[in-house]
């Protein structure tokens, strides 16, 4: 099979049986039966392409921040995405078009942008992964509200077929932590954004600001996939007469911080956020029975079932 994948993508650029654990935020020992690394937009194209002829399973994986493996062992092609570009399309004294691989560091096109002065990202310093996770979650920062997806203009795609197709904004149908492509499971290539011109000094310090505000108030520089959680509904909390509609809060009134199932423990920082401490040899059985754990103490407290934000293989 692994030459089948190669007459699209490229003689000798798949390798076997990859252990994913230095890819993953997390930190997890996966076993992916073949990977490839693109860093062309052809190469997703193409990739995702040998996958639909020879009907293997396809995984796309990003910064590897907001993805957790279930089992040691994937079985398919996973294509970690290393399709990183900025490109100013057009300005003028008003406003900038930048198309953004999806690929591209999210810490990346925080410090370009401010640094040209076009504002949109600036209050995303401190969010890890890849633009097009972040598009495919419409990342936010809530002091002031403010989604990855606002100024996107248009998109590229790669539809299930295998097809190209150009979208715009309102295609993705945006809201609080979604985007259409977490149902159509479409590849997102690349974005263009209008982006206003604005003080450099001014968005430095709205950067700073979240950032200040991410160290504070989450656990920084350990193994975790961030908040692991999506937070309730408005209509979920106001039938449960709660203050929050933060998984945090309920997690933490759950009594679940500081838990610990094997190398895995809810952070005391935050309780949305699952930290590995394991030193490598936390196991994919453990999170998955924390996980279990924690969504049954909510249940059990709240009557909520929580639902996880972090995409689960």
């Amino acid at each position: 099979m692994k030459h089948k994948i190669e007459e699209l993508v490229g003689e000798g650029r798949v390798r076997e049986n990859v252990d994913l654990f230095p890819y993953l935020l997390m930190r997890l020992h996966t076993q992916a039966q073949y990977f490839f690394e693109a860093k062309t937009a052809q190469d997703l194209i193409n990739a995702y392409r040998a996958c639909k002829q020879n009907n293997i399973p396809f995984f796309l994986l990003g910064g590897g921040t907001n993805a957790v493996f279930k089992a040691s062992r994937v079985e398919g092609l996973l294509v970690k995405n290393l399709y990183s570009e900025i490109t100013t399309l057009f300005s003028d004294s008003t406003s900038s078009l930048v198309m953004i691989a999806s690929g591209t560091p999210t810490s990346l096109v925080v410090l370009k942008t401010v640094e040209a002065g076009l504002s949109g990202f600036s209050y995303h310093k401190g969010l890890p992964g890849q633009m097009g996770g972040a598009i495919y979650m419409n990342s936010k920062w809530t002091k002031p509200f403010s989604y990855i997806g606002d100024n996107l203009v248009e998109a590229t795609l790669i539809d299930t077929e295998g097809n190209i197709k150009k979208v715009d904004k309102t295609y993705f149908k945006f809201s609080h932590g979604y985007s259409i492509l977490q149902t159509t499971h479409e590849i997102l290539v690349d974005a263009t954004f209008k982006l206003p011109k604005q003080d450099k000094a001014v968005l430095s310090a709205q950067a700073e600001g979240a950032f200040s505000y991410r160290k504070e108030t989450q656990p920084i520089g350990v193994a975790t996939c961030g908040c692991f959680f999506r937070n309730i509904t408005e209509e979920e909390r106001t039938a449960h007469n709660l203050p929050y509609r933060s998984a945090g809060y309920l997690i933490d009134k759950a009594g679940m911080k500081g838990y610990v199932v094997g190398g895995f423990s809810v952070s005391d920082k935050h309780a949305n956020f699952i930290i590995n401490s394991g030193k490598g040899e936390a196991r994919p059985e453990d999170l998955m029975t924390l996980v279990a754990t924690i969504k049954e103490k909510v249940k059990g407290k709240f009557g909520i079932i929580l639902k996880e934000e972090v995409e689960l293989f």
